[in-house]
């Protein structure tokens, strides 16, 4: 994960502004008001009431997902009602967890984010390995299986999308992969039993790590709130605001559309939407917004942009353009009667990059919905790489200063 550190003298080292929890300075480009600003108070708000909730409510839905139920159901009349079960759960874990994905902070984003990646591998690459999900799938057969020795892509959230929405029995591998030979002489019936047996493994994999994000961000949450690291708190919290561009409009909206190369210089990608099988990519996108307004605002609770109200930019319109641009996003993917793979196919058959790019450009009159949405994201991402950056006075991501798409 990137870093940011709030550029401002006075908290390097043992200033008694950071004793108090405060970041202004005269001279800084902010107003003398934040000398007294109750920041520890604002990072509280932050952990009690946004992010330990979210953390735990994905943490308690990880254990609701009836998998066995599923699997015991297999081959009877209760089949396909168990599997719709396990499905309208697993779509409800997934909207919690992309909650979350606006809250890479502490647990999430050290290690190079590799509890979130085990979750949710999606971001760290863009190209889902469906072949790595079948061999696992063989390989829990054994009996000193372990899900530990298996990649990021056989697990976590993707996989068991894959594992649960995915019609097809037949094998995702290479003609020559060995471990798959013999897969699709199976009958239905073992292919869905040994799937769905390999699915419980993967659920009670999340269900363990979920478990490890709460009791890591319990163990991390008094230095959080320590008054000594406002500083480096209040940069994570600022971290995870910029998701919204790397891996919101750059990786979920970016390279599908083939804007962003990762690789594929097609005029589409639909191999690397984010939700292929439950195709509900621009849902998550939706969440990310709704959760990007909630970090910009604190909730109900001080927030930057109370931050922002006690500056010299207090009537720049910073925050309601930001929240304006938001809403704007999140009404055209209402709007929208396609789901992301859908379009990146549909494109990708058309081999029409020109309009992609001038959707991208004009996105209040193109052509490409997909593209457009790109488009109204990186408003939203401009305005926070420039206007919010220097309200709060705060330095841009690394990653972040060469991004002049």
């Amino acid at each position: 994960m990137f870093r940011r550190y709030i550029s401002l003298a006075t908290l390097i080292t043992a200033s008694p502004l950071l004793v108090t929890g405060c970041v202004g300075s005269s001279g800084s480009g902010q107003s003398e008001s934040l000398d007294d600003f109750p920041f520890t108070e604002m990072l509280a708000n932050y952990t009690d009431n946004i992010i330990e909730p979210s953390y735990r409510s994905f943490a308690e839905l990880s254990q609701t997902i009836s998998v066995s139920a599923y699997c015991d159901a297999i081959g009877s009349d209760s089949e396909s009602s168990a599997l719709d079960a396990a499905q309208r759960e697993w779509l409800d874990l997934m909207t919690s967890w992309q909650a979350n994905e606006m809250m890479i902070i502490g647990p999430l984003a050290s290690s190079d984010m590799s509890l979130r990646n085990r979750i949710l591998s999606y971001g760290s690459n863009f190209s889902h390995n469906a072949c790595a999900v079948d061999q696992a799938v063989i390989a829990a057969t054994e009996p000193d299986f372990s899900i530990v020795t298996r990649r990021n892509s056989a697990r976590g959230l993707d996989a068991l999308e894959y594992l649960l929405f995915n019609q097809d029995l037949d094998h995702s591998c290479p003609a020559t992969t060995e471990a798959t030979q013999d897969w699709n002489d199976l009958t239905d019936s073992e292919r869905k039993t040994q799937r769905c047996a390999y699915a419980k493994f993967v659920s009670a994999d999340i269900t363990q790590q979920a478990q490890t994000l709460l009791e890591q961000w319990d163990a991390q949450r008094s230095d959080f709130l320590n008054p000594v690291n406002t500083s480096e708190s209040l940069g994570a919290l600022s971290d995870a605001l910029f998701y919204i561009e790397e891996y919101v409009k750059d990786t979920k909206a970016g390279i599908p559309t083939s804007i962003i190369n990762s690789g594929c210089d097609d005029a589409a990608c639909p191999d690397d939407v984010e939700s292929p099988y439950t195709e509900t990519s621009f849902a998550n996108i939706r969440v990310n917004l709704q959760t990007f307004k909630t970090l910009l605002t604190g909730g109900s609770g001080l927030g930057f942009d109370d931050v922002i109200a006690r500056t010299e930019f207090s009537d720049s319109g910073i925050i309601e353009n930001l929240l304006s641009d938001t809403d704007a996003a999140v009404s055209f993917i209402d709007s929208m009667d396609q789901s992301l793979l859908d379009q990146a196919e549909a494109q990708l058959l058309s081999g029409d990059e020109t309009a992609c790019t001038n959707s991208a450009a004009n996105p209040d009159s193109g052509s490409v919905d997909m593209c457009s949405l790109y488009g109204l994201l990186k408003r939203i991402t401009d305005r926070l790489r420039v206007d919010f950056i220097a309200a709060v006075n705060l330095d841009l991501p690394e990653r972040s200063q060469s991004d002049n798409d």
